[in-house]
């Protein structure tokens, strides 16, 4: 029932129709009400233009939708000004969207590298190149597990590129099935057509859009600050050997090391084994320092060491993992709010 009026203005109304030259007190016996309260309710409804008064003894009902004309028709006959005053000022706008795209050409052409200044300007344009791909889009996401908000927000522009019949491939770490929003992300991504895999390390943020495009932070350690737009063809080639290079180094389900140790625990014994601090290595496996002191504490139980460098060492002498040399493992900056850029 709308707030406009109850069911006491219903009857009256009702009775008006059916006894147009009812007195007050008239009506306020019918109705069981006080003629204070008749001549009250009886404006209301002319208010509402579904009573109008004739004379002083006689009311006229009237219809619901002449009274809605009455009424409405001022706020109706200025929305729709409005409405056509919106469509006039957008068309105004789209009407520069030639001279956009050609000085995006423009600046593409004459500027192999573009650089983005601030997490908006990243966004959009992220958000443009995206929306142009015509194949693929391959990504890089660093960090491990990835916010819920990142994931609430990346989900439905991954499925339209799949909807569209854009091939997405994404390269994860590790650290980021153990988050449960994050793999819960990763798996509907790979229900929904793209190629997900998970990787130990990776050495930063990369999306290349159609082989042609190629977007990296501008600061590793700090995404927010801005990214470069890659074009040259050259440096994209580059980039895109290094994706490929990581993306053939493993699998969807990759199996587990013959000790049964998973990628990320031999990356850390590796690390260990070259005397890296506790804090470099959860920064570049994407893990919490407390999760990888875990981590670290099992392996040398494991092990039978007493230090952590000691099991760094006897898990190349026990053949754990292959000896590298110190230093080799890449750095990976920490995780970003934003999930992928596709």
């Amino acid at each position: 029932m709308s707030a406009d009026y109850d069911p006491l203005d219903i009857e009256l109304y009702r009775a008006e129709l059916q006894k147009p030259r009812y007195t007050d007190e008239e009506l306020a016996r019918g109705l069981g009400l006080d003629p204070a309260e008749v001549r009250r309710r009886r404006q209301h409804l002319a208010d509402l233009r579904l009573l109008r008064r004739v004379d002083e003894e006689t009311w006229v009902a009237v219809s619901p939708h002449a009274a809605a004309d009455a009424l409405l028709g001022d706020e109706e006959r200025e929305l729709e000004d409005r409405r056509m005053e919106l469509a006039r000022r957008r068309e105004d706008l789209t009407a520069l969207t030639a001279e956009y795209l050609e000085a995006r050409s423009l600046r593409s052409s004459a500027a192999h590298v573009e650089t983005l200044h601030g997490l908006e300007t990243v966004r959009a344009a992220l958000a443009e190149l995206a929306a142009l791909c015509t194949t693929s889009v391959d990504s890089m996401v660093p960090g491990g597990a990835q916010s819920d908000r990142a994931v609430q927000a990346a989900l439905p522009l991954d499925k339209a590129q799949l909807d569209r019949g854009v091939a997405l491939r994404c390269l994860f770490l590790d650290s980021a099935r153990s988050h449960p929003g994050t793999q819960r992300y990763l798996n509907e991504l790979r229900d929904a057509g793209a190629e997900v895999r998970t990787t130990c390390l990776l050495p930063t943020r990369l999306v290349l859009y159609d082989r042609r495009t190629a977007v990296i932070p501008l600061d590793a350690h700090d995404t927010a600050r801005g990214a470069v737009v890659v074009h040259d063809p050259p440096l994209v080639d580059l980039l895109a050997h290094l994706f490929d290079l990581y993306w053939g180094q493993t699998a969807p389900d990759a199996p587990r090391h013959e000790h049964r140790l998973s990628s990320t625990e031999q990356a850390i014994l590796r690390m260990m084994a070259a005397g890296q601090l506790d804090e470099a290595i959860s920064r570049q496996v994407g893990l919490s320092v407390r999760t990888t002191r875990r981590i670290i504490s099992s392996l040398t139980r494991r092990l039978g060491a007493n230090s952590r460098f000691q099991a760094g060492v006897e898990a190349v002498a026990q053949g754990w993992i292959a000896q590298r040399p110190a230093g080799h493992e890449p750095a990976a900056p920490p995780a970003s709010d934003n999930v992928h850029t596709s």
